[in-house]
């Protein structure tokens, strides 16, 4: 088979035993890879109502189908499980180099099955594998665990995907960090490998992906480089990183503000993209094979220390630990953010559950006498930090923190539930959805909760410059629509999202947001499998995914009832550009239907019907669905 290394590894971590399987063809065409093949693996595997914590729980690691092949955007990987944070479908995807690397090795994916008697760590080397012991590893943060794993298998080019304090320690919200500031950052992944005693997972590898047509992909890849460079978000991307967007949401009234109680920043020219590349930036780090180097590292001294090592804010860092804390101090932000890469902690998570907390403290929910005498006001970048800690440490009022805020909200009780902002358990990205209604609806209906990378921004698509009929975008929408027209276009870009986290792509290299073609990745994943693929079956692909996915949460009871917005997300915004704009009710259930319908949903419920799934080729779920149903 041409295009994937046609093995997966699976690793039983109660029993020390690792095996090899191979990748059939059928199932790497029907899912490609990444976001997909997990889907397959743990919707056949995993019983449902597992607790995510115990060792029923498993891990897929995966790489897509044009992971490692050099051209921009084409290095992320996918880690998937049942989510800690949410009790359901678990996904959260990272750029950088492990993911090539892990194909380099010589494998496509790994399973992680069961725990480890003792911490232990995973390598990982052409074709080979083995479990090593990480007991002298536990307790360190991930900079030092990678550096002492390549120091002890004497090899710096290694790539290390590991967990620090806050995994161990189970924070609902972990992550998993690799070249210390790429964050697989949603869902709590790193809380699921802390849980299974695994502390990293170490790969190197010189081993070539088996490619139908090399002369083809040579000038396909060139192709991509020229068109990488079209993009329209390049030069600002290069510049500022993914924060460069940070001002202009404040311009328009759609900056997560003051726990989504604002949506504009009197201090946000402190935190944006261009005052960082004034001030802090030290350099920009590429991806594999990708000239945009979006990743801004910084450092500084004052008021706080920050470790260039550990990169630098993105955007959703900025927002989450800036704004939505009314914190204007960047150095503060980026020191945050810091720890949380060193700790393994999500920082959208962590922005987003301190702010709850300090509006719990605001309304006297909270007192000095729960929060360790730490004063919980607005923009108190010191308490900030010392959160941070707590949280990873799960030490005081950071343990509670530790849980999220749907968790938290619900032990403190006495109204703080208004305060939670989260949808099916997990907080809410740093984007206004009154300000882009589409979004709204992507966030309400995403399989792993409020997630801003299974959506795409309305603002796109008022522009005739960015459709595209050939997927069945063929018209403008404007961002504040809730009609008929929107929610066509959010499920059409739902599908298209897996599909690109099955490949695995990166968004910022590749349509809309970068430059790189559809059609010029369809002809790379022709080229590299030799299968005749049309960019129908790749869309297919997309949709096979979110509906496996969605088959995932309903047999862990998600229904209807569960594709809803924070009540605070659906009120009028107080003030910008967008002032009075809200979300309402009886709207967005008629979105909702308009969606159900489009997806091939049962409207009732909410549940994929059995002519969609027969459709997809997803037959056999309806029987599991109906099974799961009826032992309720």
């Amino acid at each position: 088979m041409f295009g994937y290394m046609g093995k997966i590894l699976r690793v039983n971590l109660t029993e020390n035993r690792i095996t090899e399987e191979r990748l059939e063809e059928n199932i790497a065409r029907a899912f490609l890879g990444g976001r997909g093949l997990g889907a397959k693996i743990l919707f056949d595997e995993l019983a449902p109502g597992i607790d995510p914590l115990s060792p029923e729980n498993k891990l897929v690691v995966a790489a897509g189908v044009v992971t490692g092949i050099p051209f921009a955007g084409n290095c992320r990987y996918v880690i998937m499980g049942k989510s800690p944070l949410t009790n359901i479908w678990g996904e959260t995807n990272a750029s950088g180099f492990f993911g090539p690397e892990l194909r380099f090795a010589g494998f496509d994916a790994i399973v992680f099955e069961g725990k480890a008697e003792r911490p232990v760590y995973l390598w990982v080397h052409n074709g080979e594998a083995q479990l090593r012991d990480a007991s002298h590893l536990w307790g360190k943060v991930t900079g030092e665990t990678e550096e002492l794993i390549k120091r002890e298998l004497q090899d710096d080019r290694i790539r290390i995907a590991s967990i620090g304090p806050g995994g161990e320690n189970l924070v609902r919200y972990a992550c998993v960090l690799s070249d210390f500031h790429h964050a697989n950052g949603r869902t709590g992944m790193g809380a699921v490998m802390g849980a299974k005693n695994l502390k990293a997972i170490a790969v190197r590898g010189t081993l070539k992906i088996p490619l139908a047509d090399r002369d083809r992909i040579a000038e396909l890849c060139k192709q991509a480089s020229k068109e990488v460079w079209e993009g329209a978000y390049k030069d600002l991307l290069h510049k500022y990183g993914s924060d460069g967007d940070l001002d202009d949401l404040h311009a328009t009234g759609r900056l997560p503000t003051k726990n989504f109680q604002k949506c504009t920043f009197e201090q946000y020219e402190n935190i944006t993209g261009e005052t960082m590349a004034e001030t802090i930036l030290v350099r920009r780090d590429p991806c594999f094979a990708c000239p945009i180097a979006c990743n801004q590292v910084v450092a500084a001294q004052e008021p706080y220390v920050v470790d260039p090592a550990y990169g630098g804010p993105e955007y959703e860092s900025a927002a989450a630990l800036g704004s939505t804390c009314m914190n204007g101090d960047l150095v503060a932000v980026a020191k945050a953010n810091e720890l949380c890469n060193k700790y393994s902690l999500d920082t959208i998570s962590t922005g987003v559950t301190i702010a709850f907390a300090m509006e719990c403290y605001e309304k006297g929910l909270l007192t000095k006498a729960d929060t360790d005498g730490i004063e919980l006001t607005w923009g108190n970048h010191q308490a900030i930090i010392q959160l941070v800690e707590k949280i990873a440490k799960r030490e005081g009022i950071g343990d509670l923190l530790a849980e999220g805020v749907k968790r938290a909200a619900e032990k403190i009780g006495r109204g703080a539930e208004a305060f939670a902002i989260h949808i099916k358990g997990q907080e809410v990205p740093m984007h206004e959805p009154r300000g882009k209604k589409g979004v709204g609806l992507a966030y309400a209906t995403s399989n792993r909760g409020a997630c801003h990378l299974q959506a795409e921004h309305d603002d796109f698509f008022e522009d005739p410059s960015w459709l595209f009929p050939e997927i069945g975008l063929d018209k403008t929408i404007d961002r504040l629509d809730m009609g008929r027209d929107k929610a066509r276009m959010v499920k059409i870009l739902g599908d298209f999202k897996a599909l690109y986290d099955s490949l695995s792509v990166c968004m910022y290299a590749s349509w809309p947001e970068g430059g790189v073609r559809v059609q010029t990745i369809k002809d790379i994943v022709a080229a590299a499998t030799g299968w005749d693929v049309t960019l129908a079956e790749l869309m297919t692909v997309g949709e096979r995914a979110f509906n496996l996915c969605r088959a995932f949460n309903v047999r862990e009871g998600v229904s209807r009832k569960d594709d809803v917005l924070p009540a605070r997300l659906m009120e009028p915004l107080p003030e910008g550009l967008y002032q009075g704009q809200a979300i309402p009710k009886e709207q967005f259930e008629q979105m909702l239907d308009y969606y159900y319908e489009f997806r091939g949903w049962d409207k009732e419920t909410g549940i994929p019907t059995e002519e969609k799934l027969e459709e997809l080729g997803l037959g056999y779920v309806t029987a599991k669905l109906k099974t799961s149903r009826q032992s309720k």
